[in-house]
């Protein structure tokens, strides 16, 4: 015998499913495609880059701090 499952396992199956039980709301994939705008890429990289700085700046403080307080 068979596992028994008769659950929808990918997009196609889920999407024929809905269908299926007249779910007329729009389909929508769990992960949707890539987002190839390069300039909203470039702009997200960016952001990352200055929450990185800002992370390794506050590292810093911290580490400085600590040591300042060792010596004391």
């Amino acid at each position: 015998m068979g596992s028994g499952s008769t659950r929808p396992n990918n997009a196609d199956d889920k999407m024929i499913a809905a269908i299926g039980r007249g779910d007329n709301s729009e389909f929508r994939d769990r992960s949707p495609g890539k987002n190839i705008d390069t300039k909203l890429i470039k702009e997200k990289e960016a952001r990352e880059k200055k929450i990185q700085d800002k992370t390794d700046r506050l590292r810093a403080l911290r580490l400085a701090a600590e040591k300042e307080a060792k010596a004391k």
